[in-house]
């Protein structure tokens, strides 16, 4: 479920940025959780994307965890959710970090590989100064650089632009040495970047990092590392002949906008349902590109905490095929408004396919379904009373227009249910057609060495 304020009142709020609301733990330690906000022209759009604070949070622990060899950064390690209400969990999981409370440094530490962006304008209009950098004449937009260069920003309040300065101003701001530091720092890790990327066929464009002092005067890398709000990337698709770029960042949504004739001056408008699919998609790809890993394409739900000692084996399942899942609770009458909201949302995450088990009055499939076109795969799960027929009845018996995939009650029906989803997503997928076929002769095996068990021939 999409987050836009993070509702924390276990915690004291210290501040709410453009994406990071950020809570008081205490005297040496914050808790930091990334929304699904989402900001273009120093301004936040009124609507959410789903699971990009998410994203933007794991790619920056990724991140700081390869860049410790470098430079030490200001997580912990402990677990948020040790420091919130339980009921507060949700605010939290794998969208927040516990990290030291330090001294920022009062400079965005910007650096370039290509020209473009604020960068360009500068150029174009500075004598093809680029923060008091001279660059060859002759340039165009979109260049490579002879070599990265280092573009210090001034940090503006919330609402306000960014400044571009040179490197003599910002050490009039923090001193010689610790701008040497931080551009030396910088450098280091664009460079860093650059290599890993240049090999997934991604270019890193431009990025930028902060820094933070702890008590001993000692520079900590802090707040957001390489991600698609703090960062310009383009994809190059090797498959293609013509190698075209995709531009992988929330340049997508600054574009859209200027396409509207949107007014600067004026708030941004809502994002339509389809700009924010296409810029969670962006940035699922570039998750996904980066780091190796998937966002959950399946999602696995049930009516309470006891459905799981059957739905666990639908997760094996997917486990199994390597298909990226999550599982959750979402009650059909005691969480209404969570459930419909997780459903609206689903297409939008990139989930492909849910499968849910509900006992009982079993409503829980046939709400998802009303709520999304995303297909709804339904397990009963055996009730107390009348063995799992009154589940099976009551998911089964969807009306007219309205489908839910109905499967056997209890563990044969998880099972089938994800070998279902399975299958359907095989349709377009070669690797994972192979796995079922494999999965099957495993089956075909089996079977006929039951014949042999039983002294058969």
């Amino acid at each position: 479920m999409a987050i836009f304020n993070s509702k924390i009142k276990s915690l004291q709020i210290a501040n709410r940025g453009k994406v990071r609301d950020i809570y008081n733990i205490d005297d040496s330690r914050i808790l930091i959780v990334t929304t699904d906000r989402i900001s273009a022209f120093d301004q936040i759009a009124p609507n959410p994307v789903p699971d990009k604070g998410i994203i933007l949070n794991k790619l920056s622990v990724f991140w700081m965890e390869r860049f410790s060899k470098i430079i030490s950064n200001h997580l912990t390690g402990e677990s948020p959710e040790s420091f919130v209400d339980k009921s507060e969990i949700s605010e939290v999981y794998d969208r927040a970090v516990v990290a030291k409370k330090l001294n920022p440094v009062p400079i965005e530490a910007v650096v370039r590989g290509f020209i473009t962006g604020s960068a360009w304008n500068e150029y174009t209009k500075n004598d093809c100064k680029v923060c008091g950098i001279k660059l060859p004449q002759g340039l165009h937009e979109g260049n490579k650089l002879e070599t990265p260069i280092f573009t210090p920003a001034s940090k503006a309040s919330l609402g306000n632009h960014d400044e571009n300065i040179s490197f003599e101003d910002a050490k009039k701001l923090v001193g010689s040495e610790l701008m040497e530091q931080i551009k030396a720092v910088s450098l280091n890790l664009y460079k860093e970047a650059y290599n890993l990327l240049i090999k997934k066929n991604i270019t890193l464009v431009d990025t930028k990092f902060e820094f933070g002092l702890n008590t001993n005067n000692e520079l900590i890398l802090i707040d957001e590392v390489l991600t698609p709000d703090s960062s310009r990337y383009l994809f190059r698709d090797s498959s293609s002949p013509q190698k075209k770029f995709d531009n992988l960042d929330k340049q997508f949504v600054r574009d859209y906008l200027l396409e509207t004739g949107w007014d600067e001056k004026s708030n941004l408008p809502t994002l339509p349902k389809k700009i924010v699919f296409q810029l969670s998609n962006r940035y699922r790809k570039v998750f996904s590109l980066i780091t190796g890993k998937q966002r959950p394409k399946v999602s696995v739900v049930m009516g309470s905490e006891s459905d799981w000692q059957i739905m666990s084996f639908a997760v094996e399942i997917f486990k199994e095929f390597d298909i990226a899942c999550e599982f959750k609770v979402l009650s059909a009458h005691r969480m209404p408004d969570d459930l419909y909201e997780f459903a609206e949302d689903a297409s939008f995450r990139g989930i492909r396919g849910i499968v849910a088990g509900a006992g009982g009055a079993a409503h829980l499939p046939g709400m998802l379904a009303a709520k999304t076109t995303v297909p709804i795969f339904g397990v009963p799960i055996t009730s107390k009373h009348l063995n799992g027929e009154d589940s099976l009845y009551s998911i089964v018996q969807m009306p007219k227009g309205v489908p839910v995939a109905t499967f056997a009650i209890g563990k044969p029906g998880a099972i089938n249910a994800a070998l279902h989803v399975v299958s359907t997503f095989s349709v377009t997928d070669d690797s994972l057609r192979e796995k079922l076929d494999l999965y099957r002769e495993k089956q075909t095996k089996m079977a006929k060495s039951m014949n042999l068990n039983l002294g058969g021939s």
